[in-house]
């Protein structure tokens, strides 16, 4: 058993604690679920992961660590990218070989957090960024289009020499967090998972119209942190201390993700949020 009250520990936990964003093939895009772990049992603190890399290759690293404790995966492939002639063509991030079913599987990776939007009138189409620089549909469209074809073509067979080709699956592996608007805090969604519902969204100006907030206890985490569990956290701020960094991230147009904590009827409430600088 190792220390688990870690930063690192805590986002690994968090990260394979977050369901799956479709329950099945969604997309035509088959999904593929980790197997049950032994969370406690990773010695996580052990990962060496440059600070400066986006909060999708972390994640990244945790499934390798996974992939590699596994006595059922063999990783062959991580983050190769097919480059010919100096033009890079893009990047396959898992080639895996399943010794139970004796295939080879081609994994990519997605670990987001999308806000609904029920502005819009399909719903596929209301799964944004929280700074709406991505989409859902457009993240599906560039699996399916773009990332899964990139396996099979010429100048990536170079790659793939010791890889049976005729052999293969091609899944994703799409964890997700969604979170409602807050008058829909309870709306049930069609398209996904439910339980990837984490919280709620609202916009600058309504946070700050909202003397609610005053009577709570905030915290702004990290981006690293987001994957965590808000009870792990222990350094709760006042509401104008959150106040001014949540201001500090409208002025730049970014939406940070809060963390509040009040007591309810005798009980402790803590909720995950976004406050949008749209």
């Amino acid at each position: 058993m190792f220390k688990i009250d870690t930063p690192m520990h805590n986002q690994f936990k968090g990260f394979c604690q977050t369901p799956s964003l479709f329950e099945d093939t969604f997309y035509d895009l088959e999904i593929f679920e980790i197997e049950n772990i032994n969370i406690d049992s990773f010695n996580i603190n052990n990962i060496q992961i440059l600070q400066q890399l986006p909060l999708g290759k972390r994640v990244e690293f945790f499934f390798d660590e996974i992939i590699q404790q596994s006595s059922r995966y063999e990783r062959i492939i991580k983050n190769k990218q097919i480059i010919h002639n100096k033009h890079t063509f893009g990047e396959i991030d898992f080639i895996l070989f399943d010794k139970k079913k004796e295939k080879y599987i081609h994994i990519e990776m997605q670990y987001k957090f999308y806000v609904y939007d029920d502005s819009f009138e399909n719903e596929i189409d209301r799964y944004i960024g929280p700074n709406r620089s991505d989409t859902l549909l457009l993240k599906l469209q560039k699996l399916k289009n773009k990332q899964f074809p990139l396996l099979f073509k010429e100048e990536t067979k170079l790659y793939l020499d010791d890889i049976d080709l005729d052999n293969i699956e091609q899944k994703i592996l799409f964890k997700g967090n969604i979170f409602l608007p807050r008058h829909l805090r309870d709306e049930k969604l069609t398209l996904v998972n439910n339980s990837c519902i984490s919280g709620y969204y609202l916009s600058f100006k309504q946070f700050m119209e909202d003397d609610s907030f005053k009577q709570m206890s905030l915290f702004v985490p990290h981006r690293f942190d987001w994957l965590s569990d808000p009870k792990s956290n222990e350094n709760w701020k006042s509401y104008d201390e959150a106040k001014k960094e949540i201001e500090f991230f409208a002025n730049i147009k970014a939406s940070p993700l809060i963390w509040s904590k009040e007591i309810i009827n005798g009980e402790t409430v803590i909720e995950r949020f976004f406050v949008t600088w749209w």
